[in-house]
């Protein structure tokens, strides 16, 4: 299959997974062909893309945390504030990342067409977990870790729309309203016997920065308690990931390198070094230049290589970046 940006899709491409509109509607069945109507459907959505079959498909891997109709039943369990089921559904985010062989967080997957709170709250939940399983936490951690990573920006639904979605700079004081998030949701919580206190306090603390610069209490280093340094991580990545009003996103490599570049500052070190483990760079689908100046097609990514996957070049030759000695120089450069 290949990845196909939303500007390049073509009528006739046969779609390997299906299309849902924003209320859950299939919009298109995989193995069809794109239509132009289709198409322009799929641009107002806001899709960053599709996948489409074509002759590197047979040889790859690629294995989805949630699919797109999933996805769309669990946004639904999130608008309707229905808490059994939302504590059913972060019950479910773990026990599907513990099946999982490999864990693979693809930033095509990741940036979606929904930019609501819900869409930005269970991606910050699937990326926090894997992030725990990587830092192997228990069982009953991952669960406290997927709720209080659902909720951690409950407390925005106290701030008003306008300063939510403002085009522009915000004023100095609808930046210490905009802060206060963290603040409002512990308050909103805090008699809920439902939530531990751990739940609580990860909530209240997910904004804080490894050397005090953060809010609402400017705590530092140990005083932050682990949930919220995975969370404060999870959170930012997909917030990079993601258009907003206000802002263009982030390649795969911006973010990672912004991630990198702040550990110490914002982030604890260990929390995104095993994070970045599991982020996939080069997604399987797409196409890539290789130093060599040959393109290739990426088929299979590993956790431990995520700089170098395994790709097939356009004569079908397929080269493990990571183990194959004869390619040691080669590194993969761009799309």
């Amino acid at each position: 299959m290949r990845f196909i940006p939303v500007e390049k899709i073509q009528p006739g491409m046969v779609i390997v997974k299906n299309i849902y509109d924003e209320n859950g509607r299939k919009l298109l069945g995989r193995n069809k062909k794109m239509t132009a109507p289709l198409i322009d459907r799929i641009r107002y959505l806001g899709y960053p893309g599709i996948y489409i079959y074509d002759r590197y498909s047979e040889h790859e891997e690629f294995a989805e945390i949630i699919n797109e109709e999933e996805r769309i039943r669990m946004l639904h369990t999130l608008k309707e504030g229905n808490l059994e089921q939302i504590f059913f559904l972060s019950n479910k985010i773990v026990d599907d990342l513990l099946e999982m062989e490999e864990i693979h967080l693809d930033f095509n997957t990741l940036r979606h067409y929904h930019s609501s709170t819900y869409d930005h709250s269970l991606n910050v939940a699937i990326a926090a977990v894997t992030c725990g399983i990587g830092l192997e936490l228990g069982n009953s951690q991952l669960r406290e870790l997927a709720l209080a990573a659902l909720f951690h920006d409950i407390g925005k639904e106290c701030i008003p729309l306008e300063i939510l979605d403002k085009a522009g700079p915000l004023t100095p004081e609808e930046r210490e309203i905009i802060n206060c998030h963290p603040e409002f949701g512990y308050e909103m919580l805090k008699e809920r016997i439902e939530f531990s206190s751990t739940v609580r306090v990860s909530i209240l603390q997910h904004h804080e920065n490894e050397d005090g610069s953060g809010y609402p209490r400017g705590l530092a280093h140990e005083d932050i308690y682990i949930y919220a340094r995975i969370i404060h991580v999870a959170d930012v990545f997909d917030a990079l990931l993601s258009k907003r009003a206000y802002k263009e996103e982030f390649s795969a490599l911006e973010t990672i390198e912004y991630l990198m570049a702040n550990c110490d500052h914002m982030f604890n070190y260990r929390v995104v070094a095993t994070f970045l483990n599991y982020v996939t760079v080069y997604p399987v689908g797409i196409t890539v230049t290789l130093s060599t100046g040959a393109k290739a097609h990426v088929i299979k990514n590993r956790n431990e290589f995520p700089l170098r996957p395994v790709v097939m070049t356009e004569d079908d030759t397929i080269i493990d970046l990571a183990l194959d000695h004869n390619y040691l120089n080669v590194t993969i450069v761009g799309k």
